[in-house]
């Protein structure tokens, strides 16, 4: 054979894979890849054959594996006990758009010059994927503390242990569970057939408190240390003191990036500096007049205001810093502020009304207009317990009162200010009907046919008093007014509640124990409440 026809032997042979090459190149570029809408071909996602799919059908076919994936069975084994849950309560789904984007990418993103050859292969051998898995992180930790039971506890930080008498250390408690991070990075992210069991080994760990008994019981110390003494608070041109170990059950540990120090409740701070510097609730003394049907404040006098609102942070403070005097701020209040106060409180309406009758011109008449006189206009403020006798003070003759038949001990005397538990009665009325809160009342002892049986109160300085709460957002005006032979008050605000008598309960009639039950009735969501009213009655009284 001569030279040259070896040479084409040779280079015929030599270039005979390049051919090849050539013509796969050319198949693929022809036409060989795979439709971008669609799986190339043996695409087998977790054993199912997608190849050739459309997107929508593909779908379809990852939403088939979904399905089948919340039964798969998980079971977490440690050296103590083993748990045993499922995919779907430990949270774990298939990620449908991973996989089906993973499913579309095979094929389609492949580069370089080995392309034709993997597609040419890709025609006869199956390309295996796996589905893609997401973990609901949020779910995983209900389900694992669910599943560890009693065999979970979470560690107790040290605390403080106090009463107003000590303060000591409650010691931490280290607790002991599961690590989810290191219970769920054992869960694949991704499976080759729904359904397969998965199994996973951990172990709990020691969960310590982040703070150590050493430090808190230093606090303990120091909250001791700074409240067994008291503290002198000025306010203006008052001074009072506070017995500082009453709040220390208002003392708390706060924890701030990793550092601890005491801290007070706010809301006890501010029940104990009530306490020493009770609020005052209309200090200008602001009364009203109803001119014409119309509720109108009247000024007072300017007054000393305390406190300011950082009081009970600077009371708090300086407990916090082992002090022994704080200085609150105080502002002052002209007439004109209170009565721009007062206006704001809704005194628009009647909400509670009564009338009681009397013969003329008695000495206890006298008594009955000149307590109404006085208490003519008073303003109750929300959250205000306005107690007769405090307001009134004593019946004396300097006040105007006469002498004039009372109630005493069960006995029928004469005394100062006699005739005045018709206003009270009436007044308990109107406060009945009107839905505020009445604490603090005393029927009499012998029943009076004037007034309304079991529902009636009496009067006596300092002893037997007539207390009504304004329960409600809005100011109440006492308004009495009287003629020769009758008293009405009327009790002005925004109507809040209503009451009624709904029951009554008698051990004999006219006389023994009785019981008066009033419902009220709250007009901002309709519910009702329930009090009753207690009276006992002399069935033997000493004659007039």
């Amino acid at each position: 054979m001569s030279v040259s026809r070896w040479r084409v032997l040779v280079l015929s042979v030599l270039s005979a894979p390049l051919v090849v090459f050539g013509l796969l190149s050319l198949a693929y570029w022809a036409g060989g890849r795979a439709d971008s809408s669609e799986v190339v071909s043996n695409v087998r996602l977790a054993g199912l054959d997608v190849g050739g799919m459309k997107r929508t059908e593909a779908q379809k076919a990852v939403e088939r594996l979904a399905e089948a994936l919340p039964t798969t069975p998980i079971t977490i084994v440690t050296p103590e006990f083993k748990l045993t849950t499922t995919a779907k309560e430990l949270g774990v789904n298939v990620d449908t758009s991973a996989t089906l984007n993973a499913a579309f990418k095979v094929g389609h993103s492949d580069r370089g010059p080995l392309a034709p050859v993997r597609w040419f292969k890709s025609l006869f051998a199956a390309r295996p994927m796996p589905i893609e898995l997401e973990i609901d992180r949020q779910k995983a930790d209900a389900q694992i503390a669910l599943l560890e039971g009693p065999r979970r506890s979470l560690p107790v930080e040290p605390a403080l242990s106090t009463t107003v008498e000590a303060v000591g250390l409650t010691p931490g408690v280290t607790g002991k569970a599961l690590d989810v991070s290191a219970v769920l990075s054992q869960v694949p992210l991704n499976v080759s057939k729904p359904g397969t069991p998965i199994t996973i080994t951990t172990e709990q760990r020691l969960l310590k408190p982040t703070m150590d008994d050493e430090t808190i019981a230093a606090l303990a110390e120091q909250a001791r240390n700074n409240t067994e003494k008291p503290i002198t608070i000025t306010a203006g041109s008052n001074t009072v003191e506070l017995d500082a170990r009453t709040l220390r059950p208002a003392l708390r540990v706060a924890i701030d990036k990793g550092k601890a120090s005491l801290e007070l409740d706010a809301t006890s701070v501010s029940a104990a500096l009530d306490t020493v510097i009770p609020p005052s609730f209309n200090p200008t003394g602001v009364k009203f007049t109803i001119l014409n049907g119309v509720p109108t404040p009247i000024a007072g006098v300017a007054a000393e205001v305390c406190c300011a609102e950082d009081s009970p942070d600077r009371l708090a403070a300086a407990v916090l810093d082992g002090k022994q005097t704080v200085e609150l701020k105080t502002s002052t209040m002209s007439p004109e502020d209170g009565v721009a106060w007062a206006n704001t409180l809704g005194v628009k309406e009647v909400i509670g009304e009564f009338t009681t009758n009397h013969p003329c011109c008695a000495p206890r008449v006298t008594n009955i207009h000149r307590i109404s006189d006085l208490t003519q206009g008073v303003l109750i403020a929300p959250g205000e317990t306005f107690s007769a006798n405090d307001f009134v003070g004593k019946r004396t003759a300097e006040r105007g009162f006469v002498s004039a038949p009372v109630i005493e001990d069960g006995e029928f005397k004469e005394d100062f200010g006699g005739g005045v538990s018709q206003w009270a009665t009436t007044t308990f009325n109107a406060a009945f009907f009107g839905g505020l809160d009445i604490p603090v009342h005393k029927a009499h002892s012998i029943y009076i046919s004037r007034y309304p049986y079991g529902r009636e109160a009496t009067l006596a300085f300092p002893s037997v008093d007539l207390k009504l709460r304004n329960n409600t957002p809005y100011g109440v005006v006492i308004w009495p007014t009287y003629t020769d032979r009758s008293i009405t008050v009327q009790l002005w605000s925004t109507k809040f509640a209503t009451g009624e008598q709904t029951a009554m309960k008698t051990s004999k009639p006219k006389c023994g124990s009785v019981k008066v039950t009033r419902t009220r009735t709250f007009l901002a969501d309709g519910h009702t409440e329930n009090d009753t009213f207690a009276a006992t009655y002399d069935c033997d009284p000493p004659k007039h």
